[in-house]
């Protein structure tokens, strides 16, 4: 360290003893210091702001939060964001240490030439709360019903008991209270000091916009501090505030206003405070029922002081209920929230007053929903509804689900649910020629020597992976050896190499990144080479920067390469020569093309009568060939009346978390809309995928025989429990909400889109289609 990073050092640990010293600049050397060069094992978490590192002092630990090259934050943002970080200073707030804004001159990629560039490098410096986030501490019930699951299947060889044995324990885990974990005062003094914390920052002016159970951390006596102000705005509420476009949140906490008007107010806090609590209260999202609370509650509590307990029980239920009202003029502030709180902590004569005026009026849960509430149709409609929430909400908690053996599972949960392969049968594609002809032509006219990088950019279910797969099928590039890699979120560089490395020797798992370098120098060198790296998420320009510079260790070489990815910024940042080639959706006379495809259109008799029907289907597709597909699938056989309840459902209106007018509203509406057209006892099916965890392989026989020994399959009079799933199988295929992978015949993956689409409406909305 120089001088200067050694007396901040020592300034850095004075502060760190004192908690009312002021927050300091501090150098980038000092954080390079203590973070071992912001190093990988030094890493404890990231989000779409940052990546947040443990740096270790000699009198203590702290956490040190790199903001992304790619974050829109210019000097004047920065200081505003430091400004708001410096007036929050509360015992129930994660304490501001300092930050660093600092201009170091790198050598950078520029139109395929390394240049000197001054980048601009900012980091926030906090408290580190070893105990970690709440979010990890309220969900016992969900972890020991996977818990059940997986050891039931493992253990037991004989299929019959296994069977008995797993379906038991499903039920009864169905009884296990909803509450179990935290004691009720520890989760009291959680709640109290949320309120507290966020009373204080809506005091001094401070909105935090995404409130939720891993943005509170939890010191080593349970106390809970806000963290993560990534979005956090100071303002004067009296002023019109309206939030970006690009201002990320996190569905299920986001008030349902903002998707509507997209304004700042101390009420949309409120709002995610209310859903915090709920799952404070039952370790679940969105709860349904206070009464079940209570009760579940009841059998838990210290029988010295239950009546007072059971008071602050249902107190924290209507304060949640309130808090997550549908119209934002209802709900509490934050300073009538912690008068009523108060009032619960000591008088037990409270207790009285508060049942009395309670027992016949409590509204129920339900309203939380912040969007069109789904009536269910009948008996079964609520045991799915009920299904559903318990498997959407274990999704959220499970690290790793291993009942099914498959050594090429992933356990991480920021991975990609669906691993891509080079395979495609490209008869079967519609209105994607010409940009296949377009990128080909591009890649084999670049005379740039050495690397070539072509980016595809798209929202998701465009059909980027489509015509990847098509240009790396194509003849022109018979002569060179052809590497498929699926990167996905988790973004790994040796990985990559190493699935470089794998298809083009018989060397595998390379460990040292030195040793993947000089694997890839002599494998790249010299030969003509087409890789594909499909749905890139990575925005570190350091981290691309890296990966450009992997790929370019081949003399001689000539190395296409192509990346596709969602993000418009992560193209233009990982382009090299070329300019990023931008997907557009495909015309409506193409998804009318699909759509016929899918229902075997040409079979029908009704032709005449569904056509002008099917046309105006396909236009509210949207262009998406992943709409079409699945939508066609699903009008296959059906009469003209359920074509009509399809192109005329109020569902292509409804409002979703991203902007109605964009392409992805058109996909997450279809996939709706096969959802609801499903029998039961497909619904029942594909809800009880949820449980798998991001990445999982999921192998088909194992899946029908779980499904079978869950009661979701009944044998008919023409088929048995196994033909029926794998009919269910198929039919889930079809509609695209399941896609195979790599060995189609054994096993297969959810995809990404669909498992969203379910976890924000079928779960959190639970919307009523008619």
């Amino acid at each position: 360290m120089d001088r200067q990073a050694i007396a901040s050092k020592s300034e850095l640990e004075h502060i760190l003893l004192d908690e009312g010293a002021e927050p300091k600049a501090l150098p980038l050397s000092l954080l390079e210091h203590i973070t071992s060069s912001f190093s990988a094992d030094k890493e404890i978490g990231d989000g779409g702001f940052a990546r947040v590192y443990k740096g270790v002092l000699d009198n203590g630990t702290v956490a040190v939060k790199k903001l992304f090259g790619t974050v829109d934050l210019d000097e004047k943002k920065f200081s505003e964001e430091v400004r708001c970080l410096m007036k929050a200073k509360h015992k129930n707030i994660v304490r501001f240490l300092g930050y660093c804004s600092d201009t170091q001159g790198e050598m950078v990629d520029c139109e395929g030439k390394l240049v000197l560039a001054d980048v601009r490098k900012r980091l926030l410096c906090f408290e580190y709360l070893p105990k970690g986030s709440l979010d990890k501490q309220i969900t016992g019930r969900m972890t020991w019903h996977i818990f059940s699951q997986a050891s039931i299947y493992l253990l037991f060889s004989d299929q019959g008991l296994k069977y008995l044995k797993y379906q038991t324990n499903f039920l009864f885990s169905r009884f296990v209270d909803a509450s179990c974990g935290l004691e009720w005062s520890k989760r009291y003094q959680i709640i109290s000091g949320i309120c507290d914390g966020l009373y204080y920052l809506h005091q001094n002016h401070i909105v935090h916009l995404d409130l939720k159970p891993a943005n509170i951390l939890l010191h080593d006596n349970m106390m809970p501090k806000i963290a993560d102000f990534g979005l956090s705005r100071c303002f004067d509420e009296k002023q019109s505030q309206t939030i970006t476009s690009n201002m990320l949140g996190t569905i299920g906490y986001l008030a349902p206003e903002f998707y509507a008007r997209r304004q700042i107010t101390f009420k949309l806090d409120i709002y995610s405070l209310g859903m915090v609590i709920i799952e404070i209260l039952t370790g679940e999202k969105g709860y349904a029922d206070i009464d079940n609370v209570l009760e579940r509650w009841r059998s838990r509590l210290d029988k010295s002081q239950e009546d007072k307990q059971l008071v602050q029980v249902r107190v924290c239920t209507e304060i949640a209920i309130e808090c997550t009202d549908f119209n934002p003029a209802k709900r509490p502030d934050a300073h009538h929230i912690i008068d009523r709180l108060g009032a619960t902590r000591n008088a037990d004569e409270f207790a009285t007053e508060t049942e009395a005026n309670s027992s016949s009026s409590v509204p129920k849960l339900a309203a939380v929903s912040p969007g069109p509430t789904i009536c269910p149709e009948n008996a079964m409609d609520n045991e799915l509804k009920k299904s559903t929430e318990e498997l959407f909400s274990m999704t959220d908690q499970i690290q790793c689900f291993s009942s099914m053996p498959d050594d090429s599972s992933n356990v991480q949960l920021d991975t990609g649910i669906r691993e891509t392969t080079s395979d495609v049968e490209e008869a079967l594609i519609i209105g994607r020629t010409e940009e296949k002809q377009k990128i080909v032509a591009t890649l084999s006219e670049s005379i740039t020597p050495e690397v070539t990088i072509l980016p595809i950019y798209g929202f998701g279910g465009i059909g980027k992976t489509t015509l990847a797969q098509l240009v790396f099928n194509d003849s022109q590039f018979a002569g060179y050896s052809r590497v498929w890699v699926y990167v996905s979120q988790n973004f790994d560089l040796n990985k990559i190499g190493n699935s470089i490395i794998s298809q083009l020797s018989e060397e595998s798992h390379v460990t040292e990144k030195q040793m993947i370098h000089n694997h890839l120098r002599k494998l790249l060198a010299g030969k003509k080479i087409l890789i594909v790296l499909d749905d890139v998420w990575e925005k570190n320009p350091d981290t691309l920067k890296s990966l450009k510079a992997m790929l370019r260790l081949g003399a001689d070489s000539m190395v296409k390469i192509i990346v596709t990815t969602r993000d418009e910024a992560i193209a233009r940042e990982i382009c090299h020569t070329v300019e990023p080639y931008k997907l557009e959706t495909l015309t409506d006379k193409f998804c009318w093309k699909i759509l016929k495809q899918k229902t075997a259109f040409k079979n029908r008799v009704d032709k005449k009568q569904l056509k002008h029907i099917g046309r105006e289907i396909a236009t509210k597709c949207g262009g998406v060939a992943l709409a079409a597909q699945s939508l066609g699938y699903t009008l296959n056989g059906k009469t003209s009346d359920e074509w009509e309840s399809v192109r005329d459902n109020y569902i292509w209106t409804v409002p979703t978390p991203e902007d109605p007018s964009s392409k992805n509203h058109e996909v997450q509406a279809s996939l709706l809309l096969s959802y609801h057209h499903m029998p039961e006892c497909l619904k029942m099916c594909f809800s009880y995928c949820a449980i798998f965890p991001k990445g999982h392989n999921i192998v088909k026989c194992d899946l029908i025989h779980q499904w079978i020994a869950l009661g979701f399959i009944e044998p008919s009079t023409i088929f048995d429990t196994m033909q029926l799933g794998e009919k269910y199988v198929t039919q889930l295929l079809g509609m695209s909400f399941l896609q195979y992978s790599k060995t189609p015949s054994v096993s297969f993956y959810i995809i990404r889109l669909l498992l969203l689409f379910n976890l924000t409406y079928v779960n959190s909305h639970s919307l009523h289609i008619l």
